[in-house]
């Protein structure tokens, strides 16, 4: 069964943060839009699940994890609890950090192989700024001097060294709620959910896309004429269209130059060992900007990384640096057991003694979960986290947990399994994924950095702990889904140009964190919304000269 296709000026397949982004932009100057998305009213759902082949495998039990559809796309699947309402844990509205990337994450870096965008950050700022609003954040201010008060103040590093950067909160009904609503209002704007696209279709020269198809639950068959067409399905989806939507062009759709799929990432999860206080050091204390905490309606938390001109001038990846503070239990072993492998005058014996440390203290891939729920939870409490605590000042041993970029690997990438579909005949996608020896060297020169800059503070001590040979341990990912149609200045280098147009055609767009480069070590969404909010804008001048719909 099929019906009469709908027509538009814009067709956007996908309903999350970028989906809705380009839409409304799109949608306050009056162009007509289809919005295609493959979840119900309402509900979250899983997709069927990538099948992953790699030397590592994949950092989780599953991609699917996180990897569905609904409006607000995985938005709906944020874990951070914004507000504890009551005892129960799992009260509350979910949420997710926010930062821009820095400077020299848009940088080409020599020691990077691939790495570099065909922009700067100076060219999204003014993006970053609006993203702030249409996300629910407070202003664009992610320096410690906005954020700063006499009870939670910066570590006093060498700011050549490390610095401290912010994080914003703001919650996932921004998305599902707020923005999805106000398109719904807007006249000239179509929102049609459980419409799993299943191709796209081009002309005869291979340059246009004359049509989006879409397959429903019921059986029915739908279609969508546009003008133009914005591919804002996620980090899988989008590059598994391109590369299905093959019936003209052998290969798939952007894929002349064989880049669609190619340079996929994560932000891999590395435990970078123990922080254990120095007598007198007060760490505890001095730690309370680098918990989640409010500052007036706006929900912050400090975070550390390695300066950019060390970054630049020891070609390392991005790393950010948390902590966590660690279970009574687990702290005094760790104290007792550094206590007795210090040297008599009081300095650290280095990593050497700290390996020795990490047998000692061997700790399961669980311990990160285990060390949240230790936190006691007090009734009617605002948690916003550790430092609300009575005796959070006396808290002495740190778990420090780096949230990493990871290298742009051409190998990486996501291919087609043909022998597998789903229940609309679209074959699976195949993730072929691994992390390098190389990465792992420039995770463990940051580690490094951090500790020397705690020490020579007189602040603390790193120890190793469940590290393999001195070097980090991936312990999960973020479930950050990037690149695989990434831009780039010439096909032979990527899928998108930077204005995200497909290089291979003059109507295909595509919004959302497949198209990075890079990309750094900070929660991706506040750059996807400022990319997809210029996408918009620059939609609403390229539309005049884009052919009209003809029957």
């Amino acid at each position: 069964m099929s019906e009469t296709p709908i027509e538009a000026d814009v067709c956007i397949v996908g309903a999350g943060p970028a989906g809705l982004s380009t839409a409304s932009v799109l949608a306050a100057a009056g162009v007509r839009v289809v919005l295609l998305e493959g979840g119900a009213e309402g509900t979250w759902r899983q997709l069927p699940d990538v099948l992953s082949e790699g030397e590592d495998a994949y950092p989780q039990s599953s991609i699917s994890e996180t990897r569905g559809s609904g409006i607000g796309g995985t938005a709906g699947q944020w874990s951070y609890r914004m507000r504890n309402l009551d005892a129960d844990p799992e009260a509350g509205e979910r949420g997710c950090r926010y930062a821009p990337l820095d400077p020299v994450d848009f940088e080409r870096r020599e020691a990077v192989p691939h790495s570099g965008w065909p922009l700067t950050r100076s060219d999204l700022d003014p993006w970053y700024v609006k993203a702030q609003k249409i996300a629910g954040l407070g202003e664009f201010a992610y320096h410690p001097n906005s954020w700063s008060t006499p009870q939670a103040q910066p570590l006093e590093l060498h700011p050549s060294i490390v610095e401290t950067q912010m994080f914003q909160f703001a919650p996932a009904s921004a998305w599902i709620e707020r923005v999805a609503g106000a398109l719904r209002s807007r006249e000239g704007v179509l929102i049609l959910t459980d419409a799993n696209v299943t191709r796209l279709e081009v002309d005869t020269a291979g340059t246009t896309v004359t049509g989006v198809h879409f397959a429903r639950t019921s059986g029915a068959n739908g279609s969508v004429r546009a003008r133009a067409v914005v591919l804002a399905a996620g980090g899988v989806e989008t590059a598994r269209l391109l590369l299905m939507s093959d019936d003209r062009i052998s290969g798939g759709l952007g894929n002349s130059k064989d880049q669609v799929g190619r340079y996929w990432m994560e932000h891999p999860l590395v435990r970078g060992g123990m922080l254990v206080a120095r007598p007198g050091s007060r760490l505890g204390e001095r730690l309370r900007l680098y918990d989640a905490h409010w500052q007036g309606s706006t929900k912050v938390m400090a975070k550390l990384s390695v300066a950019a001109e060390r970054v630049r001038s020891e070609g390392l990846l991005s790393t950010s640096c948390l902590f966590l503070p660690r279970q009574e239990v687990i702290a005094g072993n760790a104290v007792q057991a550094y206590t007795e492998i210090r040297s008599p005058s009081g300095r650290s014996s280095g990593l050497g003694r700290r390996a020795v440390l990490g047998a000692r203290i061997a700790l399961g891939a669980g311990s990160l979960m285990a060390a949240r729920k230790a936190i006691a939870v007090q009734p009617g409490l605002d948690l916003s986290g550790w430092s609300t605590q009575p005796d959070a000042k006396q808290y002495s041993v740190f778990e420090i947990v780096h949230q990493t970029e990871q290298s742009p690997d051409p190998d990486n990438r996501i291919v087609l399994d043909r022998s597998n579909v789903d229940r609309f005949g679209r074959p699976l996608p195949v993730l072929h994924w691994r992390w390098t020896p190389q990465d792992r060297q420039r995770i463990t020169r940051s580690r490094d950095i951090y500790a020397d800059a705690f020490a020579s503070a007189g602040l603390g001590d790193f120890v190793q702990t469940d590290w393999d040979n001195g070097q980090p341990r991936m312990i999960g990912g973020n479930h950050h889904h990037l690149g695989g149609v990434r831009m780039s200045p010439d096909p032979g280098s990527g899928v998108v140009d930077s204005d995200a147009r497909v290089h291979d055609l003059g109507n295909l767009f595509v919004a959302g964190s497949s198209v990075f480069p890079t990309g750094g070590s900070v929660n991706p969404t506040l750059t996807i919304v400022a990319l997809s909010l210029r996408l918009g804008a620059h939609l609403v001048r390229r539309l005049p000269e884009l052919p009209q719909l003809h029957p």
